[in-house]
């Protein structure tokens, strides 16, 4: 299962909206976050991805070519939500 975000991401209802599109339960999945596009990325928004995925109890969420900022966002969530063992941020961005 894959979120590819466009070059800027903000608010739970952007989120939401991305999340939807998942097709099926995602307990036990792996959802990757595909940020190759993303310039920046709320707060707001990395925290609804992480409790909406996480939340749903996927096994992983993999977040791939996040720029540091935002990969800094989804590992708070996660902190938050108890749940950093299950997020990987696979690589940084490469610097602009």
């Amino acid at each position: 299962m894959i979120i590819e975000l466009p070059s800027m991401v903000a608010g739970r209802g952007m989120a939401d909206a991305l999340v939807d599109r998942l097709a099926g339960d995602l307990a036990g999945a792996v959802v990757v976050l595909d940020c190759r596009h993303l310039v920046t990325g709320s707060p707001s928004f990395a925290g609804q991805v992480v409790s909406r995925v996480l939340g749903a109890e996927a096994s992983e969420l993999r977040v791939e070519a996040a720029p540091e900022a935002f990969a800094a966002h989804l590992r708070q969530a996660a902190d938050r939500l108890g749940a950093s063992e299950r997020l990987v941020v696979a690589s940084p961005a490469p610097a602009a």
